[in-house]
C-alpha cells in the first residue's frame, strides 16, 4: 500500500509538473501504470456467459434424479418427478390463458411449495415472474401493473381474495386443482424462449417513490448461479434455506440455486423468533442460509450444528457477529450485490472480525473502482471511489425510466476508455454504475464503504458520513447504533446542520422496533447519560477529523429504522429528523438558550 501510495504521488507530481497553462486539473490521471498492470491482473478473468434458460437447468435435474426430493416444506414435500409434472400442467394452462416469452406474471404466495410450482411454470411457459407482497400498498401494486402491462396473477387461497378485481385473470393453485389440469403430450409448452428473454421483474420496496423494475435475463441467472455453486462449492447435497420474502431478490437464489444443482429447497413454515428460525433449519436439515447481519448476529451456532454455510449481506459485518461465528463448523460468508445484478457480485469467505466491510472478490465478473464523479477514471490501488460492476451477470436494465430520474447509478451508456486498453477483447460486456463507494486493496479484495450518497454538503465543505460514523462508533458498544445526516434548510431560520441519530441500547428510553410505527426522537442532551456520550463522541471525532465534520447536534432514537429487508433505512430517518428539526427550530426562534444548547455543545481543543 506504501508503494501504491508513493507511485501515485509521483505519477500526479510528473504530471502536474509538465502541465502547461491550459491544462486542467480535473483531467490529471489518478492512477500509476504499475497500479493498473495489477489492476489488469485482478480483473482478468470473466466468466463467459452460460446460454441456458432456467427452467430448462431445473428440468434436467428432474430427469436426472425423479424419484429423489426437490422441496422439503411444512407444507408437504414434492419429488423432481411431482415437481415436473405439475409445473408443466400449470405451464400448458398458462400458455392457453397467453403466456409467451416477454410477458410478465405477478405471483403471490405464502410460503409454500407451491410458490416454487408456480415460478417454475412461468419460465416454462415462457415468461417471467414478478414476486409481489399481498401488504404492499395499492399505488405500488398499480405501478407495477401498468408499468409491464400484466394481465395475470398466480396465487394461493390464503391471498386470493386481495387480488380478484385487481386484474383480469387471476389463477389459484391448490393441490388438487394443479393435478386436475391436462397433462400435454409435448413436455416442451414453449419452443421460443431464448437465453436472452426475461425470467423475472425485481421491483424495489416503493416505500416512497415510485419503484424501480429490474429486469433480469435467464442467461445472466444461470450464469452467475454455475459460479455460485462453484466459489462456495456446491452440489446435490446443497439444501437452501427458503428464508426471504418472496418479493426481494435474494429469494430467487434461495430456490433455483439448489433446484439447478440437483439440491433441495426447504421451505420453512412460519416464523416469529429466531428460536423458530434455528427450529426450522434443524427439522429441514438446512445447511446453507442467507441471512442479514441484524438476524445473524441473534441466532446461537449451537442451535443449528448442521448449518455448514451462513451467507450475510446487506450491512457490514459485525466484530460480534464474525467472532460468534469463528469458532464454529459454520462457514461465515460475506456476500455483496444488488438487484442489478443476479446472485451477487462479489463474497468473502475469510471473513476477519476486524474487516467486516471487506467483500472479497468478484463471483462471476469483474469489480472496478473509479473516480466517484467519472466513471471515466481509474482509482488507485487504496483509493476510494465508486464501484463498477462488469460482466455477463448483470440484468437487462430497467423496465422504464424511473430508476434513472431517481440517482446516478445505472448502466453506463458508453463504456469507459480503460476497460478497451486493459483488456481489448471484452467490449461485448455491460457495465454497471453501482452508487456505492469502496476501495481495492493490494491483494485484489474489494472493501464496501457505503453509498456516494452519504456525502453530504455543509457550508461548501465536503463531509463524508460514513467516515463520521466510523469514527464515532469507536466510543459505542457493538450494540448501539449511529447514523449521520444533513438536516434543515437554508431558509435563515432552520439552517442545515449536521445531525446524529443515536441509538443507545443500554438507555431508558431504547426499544424494540415496532411493526407499522415509527420511533419516538428525543434531544440527546436532555438526559444525562446521552449527553455524556454525546460530549465523549464529539471530543473523538475531533481528535481525527476537521471541526467541521463533527456532528452539532444529536437526536436520540427509540429505535433505528429498517427496510423491509433489514437494511438501515436512511430515507425515513430523513424524513423523520427533517420533522424534528422543524419543531426544534421553533424553539430557537424563542429560546436562544435552547438554540445553544442543543447546536453548540462544549468540545476540548
Amino acid at each position: 500500500m506504501a508503494r501504491s501510495v508513493l507511485n501515485t504521488f509521483q505519477h500526479i507530481f510528473a504530471q502536474i509538473s509538465n502541465a502547461s497553462e491550459t491544462d486542467l486539473v480535473h483531467n490529471v490521471d489518478l492512477c500509476p501504470p504499475a497500479d493498473r498492470k495489477l489492476i489488469q491482473g485482478f480483473t482478468n478473468t470473466v466468466s463467459p456467459v452460460k446460454q441456458r434458460c432456467l427452467h430448462d437447468l431445473i428440468i434436467y435435474q428432474c430427469r436426472q434424479r425423479p424419484n429423489q426430493l426437490a422441496i422439503r416444506s411444512w407444507d408437504g414435500d414434492m419429488t423432481y418427478a411431482e415437481l415436473d409434472d405439475l409445473s408443466l400442467r400449470l405451464a400448458s394452462h398458462l400458455v392457453t390463458l397467453g403466456v409467451r416469452p416477454e410477458t410478465f406474471v405477478l405471483s403471490c404466495f405464502e410460503k409454500s411449495t407451491w410458490a416454487t410450482v408456480a415460478r417454475l411454470a412461468i419460465l416454462r411457459a415462457g415468461g417471467a415472474y414478478i414476486s409481489i407482497h399481498a401488504s404492499n400498498p395499492p399505488a405500488y401494486l398499480d405501478s407495477v401493473i401498468i408499468r409491464t402491462k400484466t394481465e395475470i396473477i398466480l396465487t394461493d387461497s390464503y391471498f386470493a381474495d386481495n387480488f380478484r378485481h385487481v386484474v383480469p385473470t387471476l389463477v389459484e393453485l391448490s393441490s388438487a386443482w394443479l393435478r386436475s389440469l391436462p397433462r400435454p403430450t409435448d413436455e416442451t409448452v414453449c419452443k421460443d424462449v431464448r437465453p436472452d428473454n426475461a425470467c423475472l421483474v425485481l421491483f424495489t420496496s416503493g416505500s416512497t417513490g415510485t419503484p424501480k423494475g429490474i429486469i433480469q435475463i435467464h442467461s445472466s441467472y444461470a450464469t452467475a448461479i454455475q459460479d455460485y455453486a462453484n466459489n462456495f462449492h456446491l452440489s446435490t447435497q446443497t439444501r437452501f434455506l427458503h428464508f426471504d420474502d418472496y418479493a426481494f431478490d435474494i429469494s430467487n437464489l434461495e430456490f433455483l440455486v439448489p433446484l439447478i444443482l440437483g439440491g433441495v429447497c426447504c421451505v420453512p413454515g412460519p416464523m416469529k423468533t429466531v428460536e423458530d428460525l434455528a427450529s426450522q433449519i434443524r427439522i429441514l436439515e438446512a445447511n446453507i442460509i442467507f441471512l442479514t447481519p441484524t438476524v445473524a448476529i441473534k441466532m446461537e451456532p449451537k442451535d443449528v450444528p448442521g448449518l455448514e454455510i451462513m451467507c450475510v449481506g446487506g450491512e457490514a459485518l459485525t466484530k460480534d457477529l464474525v467472532q460468534k461465528w469463528s469458532g464454529h463448523s459454520t462457514r461465515l460468508v460475506n456476500q455483496y450485490g444488488m438487484g442489478e445484478v443476479a446472485v451477487c457480485c462479489a463474497y468473502n469467505d475469510q471473513v476477519d472480525r476486524r474487516e467486516g466491510s471487506r467483500i472479497g472478490r468478484p463471483s462471476s465478473g469483474a469489480i472496478w473502482i473509479v473516480d466517484s464523479s467519472s466513471p471515466e477514471k481509474l482509482v488507485p490501488i487504496g483509493g476510494v471511489g465508486e464501484i463498477i460492476i462488469e460482466g455477463p451477470h448483470l440484468s437487462r436494465g430497467y423496465i422504464d425510466s424511473t430508476a434513472l430520474r431517481r440517482t446516478e447509478a445505472g448502466f453506463l451508456k458508453v463504456i469507459p476508455r480503460w476497460l478497451s486498453e486493459l483488456h481489448p477483447t471484452r467490449s461485448q460486456y455491460r457495465m454497471y454504475r453501482s452508487g456505492d463507494l469502496g476501495r481495492m486493496s493490494p491483494d485484489g479484495t474489494i472493501t464496501y464503504l457505503g453509498r456516494k450518497d452519504t456525502i453530504l454538503k455543509l457550508d461548501g465543505c465536503r463531509v463524508d458520513a460514513l467516515e463520521v460514523e466510523h469514527q464515532a462508533r469507536k466510543f459505542l458498544s457493538d450494540k448501539d447504533f449511529i447514523v449521520v445526516d444533513l438536516l434543515g434548510t437554508i431558509d435563515g431560520r432552520a439552517d442545515p446542520s449536521l445531525t446524529a441519530f443515536l441509538y443507545l441500547d443500554d438507555h431508558p428510553l431504547s426499544a424494540s422496533a415496532v411493526t407499522g410505527q415509527v420511533p419516538s426522537l428525543h434531544d440527546a442532551t436532555s438526559n444525562q447519560q446521552a449527553k455524556e456520550m454525546v460530549e465523549r463522541i464529539q471530543r473523538g471525532i475531533g481528535l481525527s477529523l476537521p471541526r467541521y465534520m463533527i456532528p452539532t447536534m444529536f437526536i436520540l432514537m427509540s429505535w433505528i429504522p429498517r427496510t423491509a429487508s433489514k437494511k438501515l433505512d436512511r430515507k425515513k430517518m430523513h424524513v423523520l429528523g427533517q420533522t424534528f428539526y422543524s419543531r426544534v427550530a421553533e424553539e430557537w426562534t424563542k429560546d436562544k438558550n435552547y438554540a445553544k444548547r442543543m447546536r453548540v455543545l462544549p468540545i476540548s481543543s
